[in-house]
């Protein structure tokens, strides 16, 4: 993976805990909402994984929030 990806992965895993933090979810809550493992969101939160769109519908949801605005950060 190219650097230019691996940061981009590591600012969406930013942005969405900061939405998370920003409705007082835990990752619990937040990994129940989005019907996902508390460990894998987790990990995209972290940046250590390439969410699928799946997942970033998952996470949308249950944010409830659409996915142009989960995916909508600047580019590092």
């Amino acid at each position: 993976m190219q650097e230019f990806e691996k940061s981009v992965i590591i600012e969406l895993g930013k942005r969405i805990a900061r939405l998370r933090k920003e409705q007082s979810l835990t990752q619990a809550q937040l990994s129940d909402l989005a019907e996902m493992e508390e460990s894998a969101l987790r990990r995209v939160e972290l940046g250590g994984t390439n969410p699928t769109f799946k997942t970033l519908l998952r996470i949308s949801k249950g944010l409830q929030i659409s996915l142009k605005e989960l995916l909508d950060f600047p580019m590092p």
